[in-house]
């Protein structure tokens, strides 16, 4: 008896010891601690315990190594983003100085035409004057046909600058159409070129509030932003599981019911009891979704319907997400976009692009995490413990009954 207490004495001390190490590491679960004997019951207890634990702590650890990885890689992204967008604007002051130098010569051009077009109507004024006139006068005052000679061989010098003044006149004019062809393409790229301006910064904004978020994580409320992790999953989880989907009122399962979300489908994580829910990523809990790996492009309706609900839930759970309601008894859900395309009330066709994909809420990376839930049970509830956090919450069905 003694032996087996000593036994149970040496493991729950190598147990608090882990207790002891998961106080200090900043990946720690919200756990309560009581006595010895609250904490386990027996040596099977105490090491099944420890090993739960030891795997959670290995799962925290990757994911902080993770972190550090993603705030490199961020400030690596948005090291490009700034300069393309360096040289977008650099690109915009060349188009900007081309186009005054174009405006500049159209108006030189401009004036050049009229300039010609009042030496032409002298011109013929004086051939035609001098036409009427003097040659009759040469040869009525008998001054013989040898000044008609010169007067018509000035008459023949003036047609070929008549003529010199028209081929001018029309050189400038189709090279003042062409140059104002240019600006036109110009002014249009300029368009474009501040609307895609005006995406990346977008993006850049989207990109520093993500390292925002990392180092917030890393550097300070880590601890509490687990613990309250861990809260709103699991009640995430206890609204969801009294929720059950009536397959019997919702569409049979039909490969190409729905198209991906996705341009270019990598799946990171399926529907259910995934091997990263029985991590404890949830709390154990099954995941309720697919998610896509897919950084900051473009995410479509899955099919056509109506924006429903939508919602900004910072770091927390699906971060900036859309649902949108289809009319057949389903609703799909679409989360951790960077940004939304579309609005409450907004009625969008499949395939319209609806946001860009990103890494807000809960995330470990960017990716996509698209839910399909049953319509009748589908509801947005405030949380009970995040002041101003609305989490949209329904029975979910396998996303795959609809895609594959």
């Amino acid at each position: 008896m003694n032996i087996k207490i000593k036994r149970l004495r040496v493991t729950a001390s190598a147990f608090f010891g882990v207790l002891v190490f998961l106080f200090s590491c900043s990946f720690f679960f919200n756990i309560k601690f009581g006595s010895a004997e609250e904490i386990c019951s027996s040596v099977e207890e105490c090491d099944k315990k420890k090993k739960a634990y030891e795997k959670i702590i290995e799962l925290k650890q990757a994911q902080q190594a993770t972190l550090g990885g993603q705030i490199n890689g961020i400030v690596s992204e948005i090291q490009n983003v700034e300069n393309n967008i360096v040289e977008k604007e650099k690109s915009l002051e060349e188009i900007n100085n081309n186009i005054e130098e174009l405006i500049r010569k159209i108006s030189q051009q401009e004036e050049s035409i009229k300039l010609q077009k009042k030496m032409l109507g002298g011109l013929l004024r004086a051939y035609y004057d001098y036409d009427q006139r003097n040659v009759i006068s040469l040869v009525l005052n008998g001054k013989g046909f040898s000044a008609a000679s010169k007067n018509q061989d000035y008459l023949t010098q003036a047609s070929g600058k008549v003529k010199e003044i028209l081929s001018n006149i029309k050189s400038l004019k189709n090279s003042t159409e062409e140059d104002k062809k240019k600006l036109e393409g110009s002014r249009e790229d300029i368009v474009s070129i501040k609307n895609e301006l005006e995406e990346k910064n977008s993006y850049l904004e989207s990109a520093k509030a993500q390292k925002r978020n990392l180092l917030a994580q890393v550097q300070g409320d880590e601890q509490k932003y687990r613990e309250l992790l861990d809260i709103i999953e699991n009640e995430i989880y206890e609204l969801e599981a009294g929720k059950i989907a009536d397959l019997d009122k919702l569409p049979p399962a039909k490969g190409g019911y729905f198209d991906y979300p996705v341009g270019s489908v990598r799946i990171t994580q399926g529907y259910g009891m995934t091997s990263f829910a029985k991590a404890g990523a949830y709390g154990g809990k099954p995941h309720n979704g697919v998610d896509f790996g897919i950084s900051y492009a473009p995410i479509y309706a899955a099919g056509n319907g109506k924006v429903i609900s939508s919602g900004n839930n910072g770091k927390y759970a699906y971060g900036n997400w859309i649902a949108i309601d289809h009319g057949d008894g389903l609703v799909t859900l679409y989360g951790h976009l960077s940004k939304k395309s579309a609005s409450k009330g907004d009625k969008v066709k499949k395939g319209e692009k609806i946001g860009i994909s990103g890494n807000t809420g809960y995330s470990t990376g960017p990716h996509l995490h698209f839910s399909v839930f049953d319509k009748d049970s589908f509801g947005v509830v405030e949380s009970k413990y995040v002041d101003g956090l609305y989490i949209p919450t329904g029975a979910s069905v396998n996303p795959m009954r609809y895609l594959d």
